[in-house]
């Protein structure tokens, strides 16, 4: 159940509230992320992924991908998120168990912020609004939230085909020890030089 401007969401996967815990605040960004895993789940058959079942690659390193990480377990620390900062709202998504795959684009339609929210955030953000236009700005910022969460998702996104190739499951490494600084480092990412392995900072030096 989600409960943003005192009404109630009852969508089929974990709540949108989780992924404001963790992100730290909600967004109109969060709130697209959310929806687009909506629409991967119903597209694919797509469950929390407890390990690699589920791989995203994200064309952004905007808030939406915080929502990926909650909703679909998908991590960079698990090695099944990657992101390209192409800075688009594009996000492929995979299941490995069955070969399937999609990319959803958000739909430029759509993305049609209220003018006065859009006049305001440059204000709110360099510090330069006034109390009174902070509290419009986020009065407007909730609208926006509660239109996105209501929305059918398949409005917000173009489903297209995934073009990237699925990434390969993620390697674990054993640790070696830089012949220049003396720290160590995952062996696959440590070029030897003359017989002796060295780190990425210390190749750049």
């Amino acid at each position: 159940m989600i409960i943003i401007s005192d009404k109630a969401y009852n969508i089929n996967m974990k709540d949108f509230n989780e992924a404001v815990a963790f992100h730290g605040h909600t967004c109109g960004g969060l709130a697209m992320g959310y929806k687009a895993c909506e629409l991967a789940i119903e597209k694919l058959g797509l469950s929390f992924s407890e390990d690699e079942e589920v791989v995203c690659i994200t064309e952004t390193d905007s808030c939406t991908v915080d929502a990926i990480q909650v909703v679909l377990g998908c991590t960079a620390g698990k090695g099944n998120l990657f992101i390209n900062n192409w800075g688009k709202n594009a996000f492929s998504f995979y299941r490995r168990d069955n070969d399937t795959s999609i990319r959803l684009v958000a739909n430029p339609e759509f993305m049609n912020v209220n003018p006065e929210m859009a006049e305001l955030r440059p204000k709110v953000f360099s510090g330069a609004a006034t109390q009174e236009e902070i509290d419009r700005f986020h009065t407007l910022s909730h609208m926006w939230i509660d239109e996105i969460l209501n929305m059918p998702a398949e409005k917000m996104y173009l489903v297209k085909e995934a073009t990237e190739p699925l990434p390969g499951h993620a390697r674990i490494y054993n640790n070696v020890t830089c012949s220049v600084c003396g720290e160590q480092v995952a062996e696959g990412l440590a070029p030897v030089i003359d017989g002796k392995h060295v780190c990425i900072p210390c190749l750049r030096k």
